[in-house]
Order: structure tokens, then sequence, then C-alpha cells
């Protein structure tokens, strides 16, 4: 298993600091680690578009995106 790396990023304004696998997606960051839920996970694939989020103000698929 990979170690964990400290992640430092914007959210929503806020600076946020975290541990992360380098598996772990942008949507299981979100959701598990920061607990911000507003994120939803729809078809883990995407193609539902249910995860969408400004990224780089660009719109992604969070399930896709590795955190």
């Amino acid at each position: 298993m990979a170690k964990k790396r400290i992640v430092t990023c914007t959210i929503n304004g806020e600076d946020k600091e975290f541990l992360c696998q380098p598996r772990q997606t942008l949507l299981e960051v979100l959701r598990d680690v920061l607990e911000l839920t507003g994120t939803k996970e729809g078809c883990s694939n995407g193609n539902c578009g249910a995860c969408t989020v400004i990224f780089n103000d660009r719109p992604v698929d969070s399930c896709l995106v590795l955190a």
C-alpha cells in the first residue's frame, strides 16, 4: 500500500490540508476525509455527472480525478 501524502489546496475559498493515498479520488476525499457531502456519488465511472465539481475553473467528474 502506498504511503499517504499531505495535500494542501483551497476548497470553497478556504485553505485545507489533509492526508490521502495516491489512489483516492477527489470524490472520496471530499466526502470521506473532508466531510463535504454535497458532492454525490452516482455511477462512479463519469457517465452521470452527479459528482461534478469546479476544479481549476473547469467542471470535472470528481469520481475520475485523483486527489
